[in-house]
């Protein structure tokens, strides 16, 4: 697996048009089959940071999302709408237990 979990600080006047842009992101990242899980999360004690959870099959498949048109076009939206560039954290699996929300 290829893990990756990413903090974005959005410029607080820009937060919604952030928040519909990984809304976008994911949904592209649902049609892949390459990734096991992309999931966007808001921390309540701080709304201006989102967090990202990125579960690839290999590093190969994380390639394949990057290159794809809508991933290029919202990662060039995004030194609009980030405060601070992206904290990126390459991760190794240790435990998992997903379910369906």
């Amino acid at each position: 697996m290829y893990i990756l979990m990413v903090e974005l600080r959005g410029r607080p006047e820009r937060l919604d048009e952030l928040e519909s842009v990984l809304r976008s992101l994911a949904a592209v990242a649902g049609t892949e089959p390459g990734i096991a899980c992309y999931a966007a999360q808001r921390r309540e004690d701080r709304p201006d940071v989102f967090l990202l959870c990125e579960w690839y099959r290999d590093e190969a498949a994380w390639e394949a999302h990057m290159a794809l048109e809508p991933v290029r076009e919202a990662l060039g939206r995004f030194d609009a709408l980030l405060a601070a560039p992206p904290g990126i954290t390459r991760c190794a699996p240790v435990a998992l237990a997903c379910w369906q929300a």
